[in-house]
């Protein structure tokens, strides 16, 4: 029988594998405009004070937790609290694992090899799997959501450099508060006023054209993408919980 082994520090999966497939570093994300927060990379024009996050449209309170369920499963759960009004373009819960040793990822019915495509499969499922060399499967459930009626739940299974990402996802619900429809390269990153990101997102195929462009096509396509973002008000609050069966 295949044993998993974790090590969670400071209610964080910080290293883990299950056979030859090998995990770690998860962690959770969430973003405005200008600012961008993780657990497990470099944030972006946020500041930390113990579990509180300032940032540039808003102030925020995390409680984030990581358990070891059982001998093949573990399980994360994450609360987002709204200090102050402020806005967000979404909250993740962001789960890594190593591409050698897996032969495929699936989700929404749809398998797909590792081909360094960074393409976000983004789909309104609560159910991605990831297939082993040696017919192990690991099997993420998004089991518990809260988008404080201005945000749902997706899924998305994503192919980059050597890892297979899956993130757990709340996004933006219409009707949206802001569009931020911006181009971004390694020499700049420039956003259309709001007035006309608003009027291109609201013309015929606008939305269905724009939305997380970038995300959908993957790594060829050029950084220009709408990202709509959601108000939430002081004390909403924003939940997340998936586990993760090994198999």
């Amino acid at each position: 029988m295949i044993k998993l082994h974790s090590t969670i520090q400071n209610n964080r999966l910080i290293s883990g594998h299950f056979g030859d497939i090998t995990f770690g570093d998860w962690g959770f994300e969430c973003s405005d405009r200008q600012s961008f927060v993780t657990l497990s990379e470099t944030c972006r024009n946020a500041t930390r004070s113990d579990d509180d996050w300032h940032l540039a449209e808003g102030h925020w309170h995390l409680r984030y937790q990581t358990t070891r369920q059982s001998h093949n499963t573990i399980r994360i759960r994450a609360e987002l609290t709204a200090i102050t009004d402020g806005i967000l373009q979404d909250a993740v819960i962001r789960l890594v694992f190593n591409k050698s040793a897996i032969i495929a990822g699936e989700i929404a019915g749809q398998r797909y090899r590792h081909t360094d495509s960074d393409r976000y499969r983004l789909h309104p499922v609560t159910t991605a799997k990831l297939r082993g060399e040696n017919g192990t499967t690991i099997t993420v459930t998004l089991d518990k959501v809260d988008g404080a009626g201005r945000f749902a739940p997706y899924l998305y299974l994503r192919d980059r450099g050597d890892c297979w990402i899956i993130h757990a996802r709340l996004l933006p619900v219409d009707p949206v508060d802001h569009i931020w429809l911006r181009w971004a390269n390694r020499f700049f990153t420039s956003a259309a006023p709001d007035w006309l990101a608003r009027l291109i997102w609201n013309c015929h195929g606008g939305k269905r054209l724009l939305w997380r462009l970038r995300e959908r096509l993957g790594r060829h396509c050029p950084e220009i993408q709408a990202v709509p973002l959601n108000r939430l008000r002081a004390g909403q609050v924003l939940k997340l919980g998936v586990t993760c069966h090994f198999q």
